[in-house]
């Protein structure tokens, strides 16, 4: 199974390039699931305690992506991949770090950071309340991904047709 990962900040863009590339994929006949964000869920559910635990928020999307692989899904399309969970913990710590690069690992990722338009779009209700933090978050992303080892294509979030090119997707 081919894991799509789309990176950057809040309201940058992840999740409506995600939702169109699964839309694409979908329609084109391939078996793909989109693998939303667990705590913008439980954001909308006022579960704010819920969110604070990056363990938990880790072992939810790595059970999602397991589970898609065990039922044959081609392409697993993602707006909050694995390795988010080491910059949204709190908690920093170098063996959870490990853990989250070990389980990220065992999938065929393709990454893409996403290039931030400051056309700003608010965001629901989440930490990131403005721009400027946004843009903390875009450099902290940037640096983990790069820090790990981990090789991407920076996209811009309306460039869904260079991801299907990137995967020979016609």
């Amino acid at each position: 199974m081919k894991v799509l990962n789309f990176y950057g900040g809040a309201a940058i863009g992840k999740s409506t390039i995600a939702a169109d590339i699964f839309s694409k994929l979908k329609r084109r006949g391939y078996k793909t699931e989109l693998v939303g964000e667990y705590a913008k869920w439980l954001w909308y559910q006022n579960a704010t305690d819920i969110v604070r635990d990056q363990l938990y928020l880790f072992a939810e999307q790595v059970h999602r992506l397991k589970t898609l692989q065990a039922y044959g899904v081609e392409y697993a399309v993602c707006d909050s991949p694995l390795p988010l969970n080491i910059i949204y913990n709190c908690e920093p710590d170098d063996l959870f770090d490990e853990l989250v690069m070990h389980e990220h690992a065992k999938f065929d990722n393709v990454e893409y950071l996403l290039r931030r338009n400051d056309a700003f779009i608010s965001i629901d209700g989440r930490k990131e309340t403005d721009l400027a933090r946004a843009k903390v978050k875009d450099d902290e992303i940037r640096a983990v991904l790069d820090s790990h080892g981990i090789t991407y294509t920076e996209i811009s979030p309306w460039e869904t047709d260079k991801v299907l090119l990137d995967m020979g997707v016609k």
